[in-house]
């Protein structure tokens, strides 16, 4: 059972709004350590510099998807176990995502809550205290 007040997030969205609620959201859960960046390329830029116990990407962004950036996680040898969910508000996408091999991954529509969240990340990396 890891420990909220312990895990690193790296929360990838373009939209500024969705940044802050999904910061509050973490904050909510007891997830202080957010790093939060507003495109897929800085993502990588960051990854590259430290490691993070869960990605959450928005799905639509300029220039890489939410699914690219999984993509290009997976395809890394160190990177490619780190749990992934995908935010998006398009229900379509879902299905793309289902589809693409990411049933080791979780799906949360937008605008999702601090609950959303949590049933998500205990659904990847166990019960949250």
């Amino acid at each position: 059972m890891p420990e909220a007040n312990s895990m690193k997030i790296l929360l990838v969205d373009d939209q500024q709004s969705m940044r802050g609620l999904g910061r509050q959201c973490l904050d909510r859960l007891g997830i202080k350590q957010v790093m939060a960046v507003s495109s897929a390329e800085a993502a990588i830029g960051e990854l590259q510099k430290s490691r993070f116990d869960v990605i959450i990407s928005d799905q639509n962004m300029e220039g890489m998807s939410g699914i690219e950036l999984r993509q290009k996680i997976r395809a890394h040898p160190v990177l490619k176990k780190t749990p992934f969910i995908l935010a998006t508000s398009e229900a379509g996408k879902r299905d793309e995502f289902d589809s693409a091999g990411n049933e080791d991954d979780k799906f949360v529509s937008k605008p999702y809550s601090a609950a959303d969240l949590r049933n998500a990340l205990e659904a990847l990396v166990g019960t949250l205290q």
